[in-house]
């Protein structure tokens, strides 16, 4: 399968959309979870509620399986693993389902197509369906991206996330810190001082644009000193007798200089401006 081809497009689609196959009811015991589910963590009270629901109103949308290669009779679920728990825990002995054939990558992008739809993964879920799309199948995140419907800058800032410590990770996971205050912890380079303006987050201490403003700080500090810049600068200090700056790179930035009152001031512009 070409993801950038026949994937791209289809991402913000229903995952039962466009998938043709036998559709009939099935014994919930029949079918067995996803291993490459992208959800770890499913929500009780949100199960709860979904049980009660299908009590009243049954499952109206069916769930995709895809027949077990390693155990005949047996079927994986492609997509509705949310509605496969509530309905056991519902008490239904069988369920609606649409039977595809799908190879492992398309259960995988189904899988997170359909759970990005119902129920929004978390960040750090989003990032380790993405990563593992990467890892295992081969794709660039501009593959997945049009697999899933966004931007591959947005692939690529979600999967900075996996760039933190556990505990910057479970603070994003529990909603201690937002995923982009944890995006904005992944750009600083030191872990020390990453360490502690996380703390300061946890603390509502810093908030989103001072954390954002400190790490664009930070990241140009990190950056290696331009050797010819530097030498331009003493060179302009000298002929200007004031302290010069260039701030960026040769292709784009701008030039500091310093003066210290009107008098400085106008002795720069006589000579940056000849008569």
């Amino acid at each position: 399968m070409t993801p950038s081809g026949k994937g791209a497009g289809r991402g913000m689609g229903d995952s039962s959309e466009g998938v043709s196959g036998d559709q009939r009811s099935m014994p919930l015991d029949q079918i067995k979870p996803n291993a490459r589910q992208p959800r770890r963590r499913f929500d009780p009270a949100d199960e709860d509620a979904l049980a009660a629901s299908i009590r009243r109103h049954g499952v109206l949308q069916p769930a995709l399986v895809t027949p077990s290669a390693s155990r005949p009779g047996q079927f994986v679920l492609v997509a509705g693993e949310r509605r496969w728990r509530a309905a056991r825990k519902a008490g239904l002995a069988e369920v609606p389902v649409v039977i595809v054939a799908a190879d492992a990558q398309r259960r995988a992008e189904l899988a997170l197509v359909e759970n990005m739809q119902r129920t929004d993964l978390g960040p750090l879920e989003r990032a380790c369906a993405f990563q593992a799309l990467i890892d295992d199948f081969g794709l660039t995140q501009a593959q997945v991206a049009a697999v899933v419907g966004v931007s591959r800058s947005a692939v690529a800032n979600t999967l900075r996330l996996r760039k933190l410590s556990a505990e910057m990770r479970q603070a994003v996971a529990e909603g201690r810190i937002t995923e982009s205050h944890g995006r904005t912890l992944a750009g600083i380079p030191d872990p020390a001082t990453r360490q502690r303006l996380f703390l300061q987050m946890l603390g509502g201490r810093l908030n989103l644009r001072q954390a954002e403003r400190t790490a664009r700080r930070l990241a140009g500090a990190s950056r290696q000193p331009d050797v010819e810049l530097e030498h331009v600068a003493e060179r302009l200090q000298w002929r200007l007798g004031t302290r010069v700056r260039f701030v960026g790179t040769r292709r784009r930035g701008r030039i500091q200089i310093d003066y210290r009152d009107a008098e400085d001031l106008d002795a720069l512009l006589s000579m940056l401006l000849p008569e």
